[in-house]
């Protein structure tokens, strides 16, 4: 199985058993843990690994984004859509630039404020860097 099957069947297990708002929070672990790793990337120059770290971040965004109801949500989520989209086009206006590392670390605060907010409605203990971790669930160890 390659790595986004194992990716897709970790998610559609943790669906499955977990309480909603606690895999958003996994999908924001994800989209943290990439970012991060999109930064490292273009600290080391190396603008490809960047890029296809930023396209999985993207791939996170777009699902979160893809899955708002913006009946219901109110201005709730027509901010999250916003947000969402300011985001992805951060992240994509990052790659191959001299300031790629900077933009991305501002986007992990960013991205890490939304995280600990969902995550306190869920009810979760822990800091985003504790939970980190639990996101490497959806890819195995060192892969995007």
């Amino acid at each position: 199985m390659n790595q986004r099957g194992y990716a897709i069947n970790a998610y559609q297990a943790a669906q499955r058993t977990l309480p909603p708002l606690k895999v958003v929070v996994m999908l924001y672990d994800g989209i943290l843990v990439r970012i991060s790793r999109a930064a490292d990337a273009a600290r080391r120059g190396d603008y490809q690994k960047q890029f296809e770290y930023v396209m999985s971040a993207a791939r996170i965004i777009d699902g979160l984004n893809r899955h708002l109801d913006m009946e219901r949500g109110g201005q709730v989520a027509v901010n999250l859509r916003d947000t969402y989209e300011a985001v992805a086009r951060c992240l994509f206006r990052s790659v191959g630039k001299e300031t790629a590392a900077e933009a991305c670390d501002r986007l992990v605060v960013a991205v890490r404020e939304l995280r600990d907010a969902w995550a306190e409605i869920a009810g979760m203990q822990g800091s985003a860097e504790q939970q980190a971790e639990a996101a490497n669930v959806f890819t195995p160890m060192g892969t995007a």
